[in-house]
């Protein structure tokens, strides 16, 4: 029976209000308090009528019961919400009503208090100060009226009259303060429930996605081989490799190149964006790579990053009939083939130099200023460059990650030139110790500062 009240309860509250999934908490307490300001203004009526109190009363609140009606249909049905204009009739209809029910001494100040908690329950929390101040003017004005006009003031009748007055008027404060109390408790409780649901339901998919770019990296690093792989090639060497995101945007190769795998090709590569997006052209590059290790083995390195980028434009769709760009999607790489038997390299580059370190000497290497992948120059070719090596040579690869930090006293970006003074007072160490002081230097300069990029550095002793 009980449940059945309450359900009962519960439907006649939606039906009056509204769902959720159409009106807010402040809009359904908005239609609840108008429509029992209707309810209230109609049985007040009859009260005043039986009471014998005077007819400009009657007229008063049946004007302004005629307004609420209007106001409630609007709400309710067309969802228009004039709440300004129904505090402003409440209040005339209660200044009028304090006036002709004996002022301070009648039943209408029972009716403002309750008043001011429903116009402070249909408000927003920023205007909730504003329309205490409003009521409280209100009746300041009101006892002003009392004070310096108290003819203005009309008594009951009679003190039957006035007691059966402030009954009936306790009794309706008390009920419409149960169900607005019962109504706010509902409806943020349930709003509550809602948000629980709602967080509940993000956590998961939030558990979800992360697996999934944690499963995505476990596929990456077996794409990339192991670090330690880079050993087996240059057995003085190193690599800084410390993706911003779980997964990485920055890639590297190392593989054995020629027709009788007497080379050895190395890559560093720097794809649009970082993270997930990153990540996914990283795997395409890789398995570009792979392929053209396999199917041309007799290939320049610029030979080698013109057949990537022809690759990549029509893997990513970067054409369109009109020669319109399409997008601008890409990779910035720098690649050098070394081989063994003239202890010489080939390296071309998109977009990213290279540096040899000779007895404390920096050469850089230029790049070619276009990309893997659609560009305006696109016709233009890469350059071959063809560089002789000596004994100690050092050759560093890397992405712009480690210079675009922000960080320091002044949180500004590393720079090139602080990264060639680096690598320059760090050349003739063992690698292992240069790598080192990179990843020191970087998180010293870094500190509590969010990661800007990925960052990729690798270090060969020839």
């Amino acid at each position: 029976m009980i449940k059945k009240l309450i359900s009962l309860y519960q439907s006649f509250s939606q039906f009056i209000a509204g769902n959720a999934d159409d009106f807010n908490v402040e809009q359904r307490l908005l239609n609840i308090a108008l429509l029992f300001s209707i309810l209230a203004s109609m049985l007040s009526i009859l009260i005043n009528v039986q009471l014998q109190l005077p007819e400009a009363l009657h007229y008063t609140i049946s004007i302004g019961a005629l307004l609420l009606i209007y106001m409630y249909i609007s709400a309710r049905i067309f969802k228009l919400f004039f709440v300004w204009p129904f505090i402003v009739i409440a209040l005339l209809i209660l200044s009028i009503s304090w006036i002709f029910n004996e002022g301070p001494s009648g039943s209408i100040n029972y009716i403002y208090i309750l008043a001011s908690v429903v116009f402070m329950s249909i408000l927003p929390r920023d205007k909730r100060f504003w329309i205490g101040v409003v009521v409280f003017a209100n009746l300041l004005v009101l006892y002003a009226i009392n004070h310096f006009l108290p003819h203005w003031v009309h008594p009951y009748p009679s003190a039957q009259v006035r007691e059966s007055d402030l009954l009936m008027t306790f009794t309706y404060v008390l009920l419409f303060s149960i169900l607005i109390f019962s109504s706010v408790r509902k409806y943020y409780e349930n709003e509550r429930d809602l948000v629980e649901e709602q967080k509940l339901k993000i956590e998961q998919q939030h558990k979800n996605i992360t697996d999934s770019i944690q499963y995505a990296r476990e596929i990456q690093q077996a794409l990339f081989h192991n670090q330690d792989r880079i050993k087996q090639f240059y057995s003085d060497s190193f690599i800084f490799w410390q993706p911003k995101d779980v997964v990485s945007g920055d890639f590297y190769v190392f593989n054995k190149y020629g027709t009788k795998g007497e080379k050895i090709l190395t890559a560093v590569a720097d794809c649009t964006g970082h993270g997930v997006p990153g990540a996914l052209i990283t795997i395409l590059g890789v398995s570009f790579f792979n392929e053209i290790i396999l199917q041309k083995p007799d290939l320049s390195a610029s030979e080698f990053l013109e057949l990537l980028r022809q690759k990549v434009k029509t893997a990513l769709q970067q054409h369109k009939p009109n020669g319109a760009l399409d997008n601008h999607d890409g990779i910035d790489l720098a690649l050098i083939i070394y081989d063994p038997e003239s202890n010489s390299l080939d390296y071309a580059g998109a977009n990213r130099p290279i540096y040899l370190i000779r007895e404390k000497q920096m050469v850089e290497f230029k790049p070619n200023r276009m990309p893997i992948g659609i560009n305006y120059n696109d016709a233009k070719k890469f350059t071959n460059h063809r560089i002789q090596l000596q004994k100690n040579d050092e050759v560093i690869l890397f992405t712009d990650g480690f210079s675009d930090q922000f960080g320091g006293s002044a949180y500004q970006k590393y720079y090139l030139s602080n990264l060639k003074k680096l690598l320059i007072s760090n050349a003739g160490k063992p690698m292992a110790k240069q790598l080192e002081l990179l990843q020191d230097v970087f998180e010293d300069w870094k500190g509590s500062n969010e990661q800007t990029d990925d960052v990729l550095i690798v270090g060969i002793k020839f």
